[in-house]
C-alpha cells in the first residue's frame, strides 16, 4: 500500500508519500500518516536509510525520525509493534530526543507499557501513545491512495480532516 498525502496542517502544506514496505499492514501505514502528522512542525524523514550517519551507533532504523538539526535525534518513532531489544538499544542510544511508540489501540498501549517497565532500562523515557479504537478503525478506513489531510496537530491532539471524515482526537498516554 502506498498513501500519497497532502497534508495541510499547522497553516503548511507538505506533500508526503508514505509506502509500506512488504510486510506493513494498513493499519501500520495508518500510524506512519499519524505521525507523519503529529510531528508535522519538526519535518519527520518518513524513509530513513540505515546508513544515515544519525543512526551509526543505533544499529535500527525508525519508521519515522524528527532531526534536531544539528547531527542529532529530536524525536524517534515507532508504529505498532516494536522488539523489546530495539526498545532497549533505542532508548539507552537517544540521549536528548524523544522516543515515541504509537499503538492502534489502548489495551495495546497499556500491554507495552508493562512490558516496557519490566524489561527496558531507560523504559520510562519512551512515550506510549494510543488512538481511542473506535476512532482508528475509522481512521484507517478513511485513508485512501490518493488523500487529502487539512486541520491542526498539537501535543497528543489530532483536530483533521481526513478525505472527508472529520477527527477530532485526543491520543491516550499510556
Amino acid at each position: 500500500m502506498t498513501v500519497r498525502c497532502e497534508l495541510n496542517v499547522n497553516g503548511k502544506t507538505r506533500r508526503v508519500l508514505v509506502v509500506a514496505k512488504e510486510e506493513e499492514t494498513p493499519e501500520h501505514v495508518a500510524l506512519r500518516l499519524t505521525a507523519a502528522i503529529l510531528f508535522f512542525d519538526g519535518e519527520p524523514a518518513l524513509d530513513v536509510s540505515p546508513s544515515d550517519p544519525m543512526l551509526e551507533d543505533i544499529g535500527f532504523v525508525p519508521d519515522l525520525l524528527v532531526p534536531d538539526g544539528v547531527g542529532g535525534i529530536a524525536a524517534w518513532i515507532e508504529c505498532g509493534n516494536v522488539a523489546e531489544n530495539k526498545m532497549t538499544k533505542v532508548a539507552r542510544r537517544i540521549k536528548e530526543g524523544r522516543f515515541v511508540i504509537l499503538k492502534e489501540n489502548p489495551e495495546g498501549g497499556r500491554r507495552l507499557r508493562e512490558v516496557i517497565k519490566k524489561e527496558v532500562r531507560n523504559g520510562e523515557f519512551i512515550e506510549v501513545l494510543a488512538w481511542p479504537r473506535a476512532e482508528f478503525a475509522r481512521w484507517t478506513a478513511a485513508i485512501k491512495e490518493s488523500s487529502y489531510v487539512y486541520g491542526e496537530a498539537s501535543g497528543h491532539s489530532l483536530n483533521l480532516v481526513l478525505n472527508e471524515a472529520v477527527f477530532d482526537v485526543q491520543l491516550i498516554s499510556c
